[in-house]
């Protein structure tokens, strides 16, 4: 059983938190819509789009070209398309090729990344103090085998905690550099939500996946009992700062 259990942690740590953030953003997006009216939902979702849509395919793109798809169309950003698209990464790979199907789950959830990333920065650069304080209690929270809510417990936190640095005449970040970095990350924040295509896209190498968790498992079973603990710690708290 413990070799199960280290399989589904490994599976839920890796994969969860992913498909987590990406179908929250989505369904949040959907409940903007919904009350702010398709009209003006719809501007600001095209207005944030110069944003946060050029970071989304940017994260389709870079993970092409990490696991060696070659990219045969992409488009930034085209507020004007037919079928309403705001951008599009298209690429081809060889099937028979493991590493490049494997790509497929990455180049699904690469807007995730690149998205929270993006993310990250602006809020690290835009409220250091807020960031700082919430990344030293996320860490002792993982540590200590907190739940996935305590950690989102903390992460909502920071509102309160960046109000405060907004409303602080002895800020180090002057108001300008605040008012940008929320900008970035409400318009990224908008815009990494997986698409149907993409969750297509991620169950063609899933069976694959699946197949390279178990070796990991069979591996850290052989190691010991150290291994498997190391590896399951360093995982969670992965998907620890990815779910708060």
């Amino acid at each position: 059983m413990t070799y199960v259990w280290f399989f589904l942690g490994a599976l839920w740590y890796t994969l969860g938190a992913t498909v987590i953030c990406g179908t929250a953003v989505s369904l949040c997006r959907a409940l903007f819509l919904r009350m702010m009216g398709r009209g003006f939902g719809r501007g600001v979702v095209m207005a944030t789009s110069m944003v946060g849509t050029p970071i989304h395919e940017m994260g389709h793109a870079l993970m092409c070209i990490l696991f060696g798809h070659r990219i045969t169309a992409i488009s930034l950003w085209q507020p004007l398309s037919d079928d309403g698209n705001l951008g599009y990464v298209t690429h081809a790979y060889k099937k028979k090729n493991p590493y490049q199907v494997l790509g497929n789950l990455f180049i699904a959830v690469g807007p995730v990344f690149s998205g929270l990333a993006v993310i990250t920065l602006a809020l690290r650069l835009g409220f250091p103090e807020a960031f700082s304080a919430y990344t030293s209690s996320a860490s002792a929270l993982a540590s200590s085998g907190e739940g996935g809510l305590s950690l989102i417990r903390e992460g909502l936190s920071m509102l309160p905690r960046m109000v405060g640095e907004l409303t602080d005449a002895g800020r180090t970040v002057p108001l300008w550099g605040q008012i940008l970095s929320l900008t970035v990350v409400l318009a990224v924040s908008q815009h990494i939500s997986l698409s149907p295509a993409d969750i297509k896209g991620a169950a063609t190498a899933l069976p694959l996946y699946g197949v390279l968790l178990l070796l990991l498992t069979l591996i850290c079973g052989l190691i010991g009992q150290t291994a498997m603990g190391r590896v399951t710690a360093a995982l969670s708290l992965f998907s620890a700062y990815m779910t708060a």
